[in-house]
């Protein structure tokens, strides 16, 4: 059965703005044309889609108030503010860093709940340096072991389509892993008023909303602040160091010097390659 594009992006129930980029950056979602219109084979949409909801985590309110302290915590802690998309401010350092601490704290739950796998996190802010592996150890049989391989886990959003990495975390032994994970995170642009939205200091900010909402029910742009109960980790899948590729540009964007990216559609994602990474590890 074939789906047009309005018709898949209702069935499979997520953004215009990602679908559009699974489509056409990604490609991991795969139409044909007919007539100089799209459409989608709906088999195909069911399996990417079982492997989408199957690889997500739910994290809860705690899990995120965890993360988002840490992330505070990093943005403060006096290491450099410098990354791929330049110098960052504490709110950008923190918006960054928390979307890589939910995909390695969702990771944790995902191997533990698919495959009974405990790894253990570092969770602690170094102030001296920037720890290169998020994994520090493996749980068996009650007892904690160093992994055999280096991790290193990514985050981004869920429009994001390649895992990318700079010049130095790709080359500098203190830096590179041996494998890379990367997650889109469902954490909404505004989750900081979301969780501050109780406090007083939002009191006239919320009259407002509300009055806008009444008075244009029909315009998603004015609307109340909604409350942020969980957050969405889709674990997309994995990589290894020697699977990434040079490039000065991705779709939709140029950078000002070499990178290395994996495409998201080619990262290892099924049951079968996560248990060949769990007896590796």
């Amino acid at each position: 059965m074939e789906l047009t594009k309005k018709e898949a992006i209702k069935f499979l129930e997520i953004p215009e703005k990602d679908f559009e980029n699974y489509h056409k950056k990604s490609e991991e979602i795969i139409g044909y044309k007919k007539r100089n219109r799209w459409y989608f084979d709906k088999n195909e949409l069911i399996k990417w889609n079982d492997i989408r909801i199957h690889n997500t985590i739910t994290l809860s309110l705690e899990q995120y108030e965890e993360c988002f302290e840490f992330a505070i915590k990093m943005a403060y802690s006096g290491l450099t503010k410098f990354g791929i998309r330049g110098t960052r401010s504490e709110v950008q350092l923190a918006d960054d860093v928390i979307l890589g601490i939910m995909v390695e704290v969702a990771l944790k739950d995902f191997l533990k709940l698919n495959f009974n796998y405990e790894v253990v996190l570092d969770m602690d802010v170094h102030t001296d340096n920037i720890t290169p592996q998020d994994i520090v150890g493996i749980v068996e049989s009650g007892r904690e072991r160093q992994p055999n391989l280096d991790i290193g886990v990514k985050g981004g959003k869920f429009k994001n389509c390649f895992l990318v990495l700079g010049e130095n975390e790709y080359t500098r032994d203190d830096r590179k892993s041996d494998i890379y994970v990367f997650g889109r995170v469902g954490l909404p642009s505004d989750h900081l008023f979301r969780i501050l939205r109780d406090h007083s200091f939002f009191n006239k900010v919320s009259k407002t909303l509300e009055v806008w909402k009444k008075k244009y029910p029909d315009d998603k742009k004015r609307n109340t602040i909604d409350e942020l109960t969980s957050v969405d980790v889709w674990i997309c899948g994995y990589c290894e160091h020697k699977e990434f590729v040079k490039t000065k540009h991705i779709p939709g964007q140029v950078f000002d010097g070499n990178r290395y990216v994996k495409n998201i559609r080619d990262l290892h994602n099924s049951d079968k390659d996560w248990k060949r990474l769990v007896r590796r590890l």
